[in-house]
């Protein structure tokens, strides 16, 4: 009895204090690429997948797909300034690297930005209305979704789709044909979503995904994550 207590401590010792832990990095703002990753069901066994990322930013600080890109995935990153194409380039050897302002249809708008290589650069004039301190740094003619990945012969059917796009989110969804292009899973930027759940599920962009077979599946304080539900 005594010997059977002994082994029962030193079995709760080892769980306790030498169980090996391995911590999980994430690349996000919010843990949204461990999040996607934990839909996907990516591990060490997964084929490599494809990504989009649009409104890529930096390739490695805060990206939605560096994680997928560390696991030998690649994709295509879109950005509408020079600059942080210059960069991803330089580090996202793998990837297509596009240079191009996404909306859902063509017309020449203003880029508005607090500063350099902000993370918060616009081309929806309403977003940089309530910022005083935005200025213009240039003009640019906008493209759709579908044009773009057209262009770069993305495949049809794809793991993961990142928008992130400072308030022109829903324009970006919307120059998507979600007909021709099936992502397994999208993670958007919705303003609404910061002030609550509530205001997350009235939004336009929750509106559209619901009707064009997404659902929602979690939701990172900015970003809300949607799963494509299987054909039935």
């Amino acid at each position: 009895m005594v010997f059977s207590q002994i082994l029962q401590f030193i079995s709760r010792f080892r769980r306790a204090f030498l169980s090996p832990t391995k911590a999980l990095t994430s690349y996000s703002q919010c843990a949204e690429d461990l999040i996607v990753k934990m839909f996907l069901q990516v591990g060490a066994s997964t084929e490599r997948g494809f990504y989009v990322d649009v409104g890529c930013h930096h390739p490695r600080r805060g990206s939605n797909t560096f994680g997928f890109y560390k696991a030998g995935w690649c994709g295509i990153l879109i950005d509408m300034e020079e600059d942080k194409v210059r960069v991803a380039q330089m580090a996202r050897k793998r990837d297509v690297v596009v240079q191009s302002a996404i909306s859902d249809r063509a017309e020449t708008l203003n880029i508005y930005s607090p500063g350099e290589f902000s993370t918060n650069a616009t081309i929806d004039p309403s977003a940089a209305a309530h910022h005083p301190d935005y200025h213009r740094l240039s003009a640019v003619t906008t493209e759709t979704l579908t044009e773009v990945l057209d262009r770069c012969d993305c495949p049809e059917t794809f793991e993961f789709l990142n928008i992130d796009c400072e308030g022109n989110d829903f324009r970006v969804l919307k120059g998507l044909s979600l007909v021709k292009y099936e992502p397994k899973v999208i993670c958007i930027e919705i303003w609404e979503s910061k002030a609550g759940l509530d205001d997350l599920v009235a939004s336009d962009i929750h509106t559209y995904l619901s009707r064009h077979g997404y659902e929602l599946r979690s939701w990172a304080i900015f970003s809300a994550i949607y799963v494509r539900k299987p054909a039935s």
